[in-house]
Order: structure tokens, then sequence, then C-alpha cells
């Protein structure tokens, strides 16, 4: 009896094999850079079936074919290229000292080998070699390829990453922006629009910022091309602002095809939380490395956009240790909340702030008593990994401050529009 059922269900799997439905795809990214991996990465990531198009022959060349020595970009790798250098060193842990240590004597085996691993464990992406493209349409909803082989794919999103917008070209769109022009130095940003970051690097040795409107610049009907990168010229230095660059655009396109949707309906809070969840760095202090214990809350305060960096030396700093005045939070917070402009009102002066103004605007804004300093006095050390003894007297740093933003409001999930401005 066993015999027989063994028997038949040896007949049986062959056809269940055959007869699962293989998942249609629905984003197709086209290159074989640094950049295309990066977006066609993070798309499969984000659950979206992606299929890659190579319009070259060697995958990421540029980091898989020689030996490099990457100087720049200190304190600035996240990622999906943070990921590849932490698996060239074998560290489960991500940190940027070892990120320089492995970008001065890179490593090209070892890079094709950590993005062996990779596409392994990503069964949503399909990379597809030797072919060119034949035809690019659009109907009312989706855009149809056509393969050189005549394999033809029907897909909600797409992302041009090629080296010469062959996609692009095909598909007969006109993007109205402008090529020529730079990305934003971190120095010279507004706080309104650095709310609306998606990636960060180095470029030219300034920390560089990617807004959603320099993707937006360059999209039309969910077509994403890359834009002004491809005039920039590839360097071992600026290839850690690509990938970030990649895993942007990748998330961004992912986003329309995931949720069916247009550019104009995305929700930037939940773009960036999809970037996050998948450890891109999008602060561009370099001050602040990832084995920070803050680090995910100083994230999050930059992008509420409470403070601003400062320039010194050539770096873009958070200066955590530096004090918070009430003039450096008023205006957010009160775009933020209704109640903290009746808290300003009785409270506010010329002055730095102490733990005891924080902690009783808190409670104020929140409806909360008196557990709030219970629970800063018994977590200071353990849990919120700070400095020093807890004195309701002693100034508040920008660093703590991030940390208690993060741990009592939710001031990240407050939506914005594309130009950074609160929604009201």
């Amino acid at each position: 009896m066993n015999l027989r059922v063994l028997t038949f269900l040896c007949l049986l799997f062959p056809c269940l094999v055959f007869a699962q439905k293989k998942v249609k795809p629905k984003m197709f990214v086209y290159g074989s850079d640094i950049t295309a991996l990066s977006a066609a990465i993070q798309a499969a990531r984000s659950n979206v079936p992606t299929v890659m198009l190579m319009d070259k022959p060697i995958l990421a060349e540029e980091i898989t074919s020689e030996v490099l020595q990457i100087e720049g970009n200190k304190n600035l790798d996240g990622g999906i290229w943070m990921g590849i250098l932490m698996e060239m060193a074998i560290s489960k842990t991500r940190d940027d000292s070892l990120a320089q240590v492995v970008k001065k004597d890179f490593n090209p085996q070892l890079a094709r080998n950590a993005i062996d691993k990779y596409m392994r464990e990503l069964p949503n992406l399909t990379v597809i070699k030797e072919q060119q493209i034949s035809k690019v349409s659009r109907n009312k909803r989706n855009w149809e390829i056509v393969l050189s082989n005549r394999q033809k794919y029907e897909v909600l999103s797409v992302v041009d990453a090629s080296e010469d917008a062959g996609l692009l070209k095909a598909s007969g769109l006109k993007l109205d922006s402008a090529v020529q022009g730079g990305y934003t130095k971190a120095k010279d940003m507004g706080l309104a629009i650095s709310r609306t970051t998606l990636a960060v690097g180095e470029l030219d040795k300034a920390s560089s910022v990617v807004f959603l409107k320099d993707l937006l610049d360059f999209e039309k009907e969910n077509l994403f091309d890359i834009g002004r990168l491809r005039s920039l010229a590839k360097s071992a230095d600026n290839i850690g602002f690509r990938s970030s660059f990649g895993q942007a655009i990748g998330a961004t396109a992912g986003y329309t095809a995931f949720f069916k949707t247009d550019s104009k309906k995305i929700d930037i809070r939940k773009l960036q939380a999809e970037l996050l969840a998948f450890k891109a760095r999008l602060i561009p202090y370099q001050d602040v490395e990832v084995k920070d214990p803050h680090f995910g809350a100083i994230q999050k305060c930059y992008l509420t956009g409470v403070f601003l960096g400062k320039e010194v030396d050539g770096k873009y700093n958070f200066d955590g240790n530096q004090i918070v005045r009430f003039s450096d939070v008023k205006n957010v917070l009160n775009d933020i909340y209704t109640r903290s402009q009746l808290w300003f009102l009785d409270n506010y002066r010329e002055d730095e702030l102490t733990w005891k103004d924080l902690l009783g605007m808190i409670k104020f804004i929140s409806f909360k008593g008196d557990e709030v300093d219970r629970q800063i006095a018994k977590e200071w050390k353990t849990k919120l990994k700070f400095e020093g003894e807890f004195s309701p007297e002693n100034k508040v740093t920008r660093d703590q401050f991030a940390v208690v933003a993060d741990l009592f409001s939710s001031s990240f999930a407050k939506a914005i529009n594309l130009d950074g401005t609160f929604v009201k």
C-alpha cells in the first residue's frame, strides 16, 4: 500500500510543479550597472515581481571586473550597497569603519559572490541577458515590452537605467525636464525639502541628496528614467551614490506597481518607510555612524525636518551634542501638533531647552502624566543609551531630542507634500 502511494506521488509531483502558475512580472528594469541592479533588487525585495534586462554583458561591471580603491562616501554607505560591502567582509552587522576597509581594497570576486547571494534569495527577480528591446508601447494601464526573441512582458512600471536611454527612446515619450544640472548638496538644501529625501551619497567630495522630485522630474506614465544621473561621470567614489539612487528609484517605481497607482498618488512617508525597512541610509550627516545606537531615531528626526545639519571642515554634520533651543523646534512642532501651539504660548522663551521643558511639552501634547518622567529616569542608560545622569535641569541635546521624539511621538508619520510642507 505504501509503495502504491509513493508511486502515485512520484507520478503526480511533476504535474503539480508544472501546474504552478508562474508569477506575472509587474515591473521591468533595463540596465546592468550598479544603479539598475540596486533598483531591481529593491523592487523584488518589496514583493514586486521584477524582470531585469541587461543592456551590457556584465552585471554591475564597475564593481565586478577589477580591483578598486574607493576612498569616498565615508559614513554615507547604506542600503543594498552597504549590504554588498558587509557580505564581502562576512559581517552580519553593519559598520562604517569596516565598509571603508573593504572599499580601500575592493575585491571584484568577493563582490560577485555577494551579488550572487542576493540573487539566490530573490525568487521575484528574473535577469535576462543577450537580448535587445524590439518594441515598447503603452496601453491604458500597462507598458508592453517586446524583446528580440519575441518574448513579451506587460508590466505596470518601468525603470530605464541603461547607458543610452534605449528603453525611453523606444517608448517615444518626451520628458520635459532638462538633463543638465546636478543634485543638491546637503549644505544647500532647505528644511522642508529635506523631508522628501530618498537617497544620499557623496558627489565631488560633498554630501549630496536625492529628493522625490528629482525622480519624478524624469517620470511619465510610470516610466522612470534615471535622467541626469546618466550624465554623471562614473567613478569608483560615486558608486555608493549611484547604488543609493538605484535603490530609491526601484522603491518608487515598485511602489506604483505594487499599489497599482501612479506617481501623483505616492505617499512619501510609506515610500520612505519601505526604504528604511531595507536599511537605506536617508541621512546626509557624515558624523553619525550606522552603529550609533540612536541611528534609527536620527534618521526619522531628519525626515521629520526638525534640524538641518551644518558643514564643518567639508563634512555635513548633525552635531548631536549641540544644545536644542526653543526656537529650533517651535515651528516644526506647531505644524505637526495643534496642542504644541498652546504649550509654546505659555512656555516659550529665547533660551535653551531643559529636560523639564521637553517632558512638560510631551505630557501636555500627548495627555500623559508623570509616568513620562519616571520612564525617562528609569531607562536613561539602559534603553535610551544616554550618558551621564538624568536631571530635569539639564539641557537637551539634538541627539537626545531625536531619541525622545521617536519614543513618544508619531511625527515621522505626518503626511507631507512633494515640496516637503506638511499636509494640512
